[in-house]
């Protein structure tokens, strides 16, 4: 029930995170639908009126000159234009011919824009619009009102609204899909993150509990028996003391992957030969092997130099020559080989061990995965040393490979640049 509860808190927790993602998208695409609607909206309203203006101009300098009496065309299409010359008192001296405005209306018209008391604007008379403009008459003695027809403009205008207002909506309704999938593409991998991080604190858990519970048996099997001189109680001490080491490798480990992914660690970089260092490390593991009837044998150990972290490296050697004890029965072979790869190295370490199943060789590297956990626990091995491993050859810009026969071979293949290509 609680799980169910939990999985449940988590799916809303994320799915909100998803509507707000989605949310924030929507608004900003609407910002820039609604700046770019508007602008180019009020971008073209100001070149046709300009476009206005500047025929009002035309019309007032040629009042009366045989040249305006031909089609203006504006925009592709002709203008409908007329002006009025009026004397001081406002009576009316000359008019262009075809004015559209009845004789009884006209004087309406010229009335409602002396009243306006601007030189220029827009008027709306009988269901027309007309943009105007007064000035003095090119004879200096008369006032004269030029109008042009704007209803072509505005119509024009108010489609181009239309137009960009169904743009607009159409990129805001691609932007709300289009922003639902990139939440959910943004949330996957930190959804896949919190589930590792799941994974990781119960499996750190069980790992540390179960050293716990055995101390703590062997702790109270002690105190029952305090009669017991220390000699008698050795075997308990023992198990609590193996636990305990067991315990400090395991929080060594935890920390050390835990610096790792919050870059604590910096790397000591030097010059150094990786023959030298692979050598140095798997000798002290010669007499352990010789004790389980295991040949280690170094071979082809060519004079490779790098720049690397020596103890990295060291460290490195060592967990994968431990896990390959580990899984290598008496008889049994591990090979070493240090060769030249390009202006890098390549540690190859290879077993004549159990070998590792298909569908378990995809998986070694991940966190506390351990192909048989039985046999995993009895040799004390917790699952990190792989990721370790894989973090200090990719930490020196390097990669690392495994290839395995069930029952017959483990090859494992790291290849190290000459030159750092890592944090330092």
């Amino acid at each position: 029930m609680l799980k169910r509860d939990r999985l449940k808190m988590e799916h809303n927790i994320f799915s909100q995170l998803r509507k707000k993602l989605t949310k924030i998208n929507l608004a900003v695409m609407g910002v820039l639908c609604l700046i770019m609607v508007s602008g180019t909206y009020f971008v073209m309203r100001t070149v046709i009126f300009n476009q206005s203006q500047q025929l009002l101009q035309i019309i007032s300098s040629q009042a009366g000159s045989p040249v305006l009496n031909q089609n203006i065309r504006h925009d592709h299409h002709v203008v409908r234009y007329f002006y009025v010359k009026l004397d001081k008192t406002g009576n009316i001296l000359e008019r262009s011919p075809e004015v559209p405005i009845p004789e009884g209306q006209l004087s309406a018209l010229l009335y409602s824009v002396e009243i306006r008391h601007t030189s220029r604007g827009k008027i709306e008379f009988d269901d027309d619009s007309y943009s105007f403009l007064k000035t003095v008459a090119p004879d200096n003695a008369s006032d004269l009102i030029a109008f042009v027809s704007i209803d072509h403009d505005q119509d024009t205008l108010f489609l181009l609204l239309i137009t960009l207002s169904a743009v607009g909506l159409f990129y805001l309704l691609l932007a709300y899909f289009g922003g639902r999938f990139l939440a959910v593409r943004a949330l996957k991998p930190i959804m896949e993150s919190w589930q590792k991080q799941k994974e990781f604190v119960a499996d750190a858990s069980h790992e540390l509990r179960t050293p716990l519970a055995v101390i703590q048996t062997n702790l109270e099997l002690v105190k029952g028996n305090s009669d017991e001189t220390v000699a008698n109680q050795m075997k308990w001490l023992d198990y609590i003391s193996l636990e305990t080491q067991r315990l400090t490798r395991l929080v060594n480990d935890l920390l050390f992957l835990a610096r790792a992914d919050s870059a604590e660690i910096l790397l000591d970089a030097k010059e150094l030969s990786l023959a030298e260092v692979v050598e140095d490390t798997a000798g002290p593991f010669r007499p352990l092997a010789e004790q389980n009837g295991i040949a280690i044998n170094l071979t082809d150990l060519e004079n490779v130099r790098i720049f690397g972290d020596e103890n990295k490296l060291r460290q490195l050697v060592l967990i994968l020559l431990d896990n390959a004890l580990k899984h290598t029965p008496a008889g049994g072979m591990i090979n070493i080989k240090v060769l030249q790869h390009g202006n890098g190295g390549q540690i190859v370490i290879r077993d004549t061990g159990e070998g590792i199943a298909p569908e378990h060789l995809a998986h070694i590297f991940e966190r506390f995965y351990r192909e048989d956990k039985a046999r995993s626990k009895q040799t004390g091995g917790s699952g990190l040393g792989l990721a370790i491993a894989q973090w200090i050859v990719q930490s020196h810009g390097g990669t690392i490979s495994v290839s395995s026969q069930l029952g017959q071979e483990t090859v494992v293949t790291v290849t190290l640049p000459g030159i750092m290509k890592t944090r330092l």
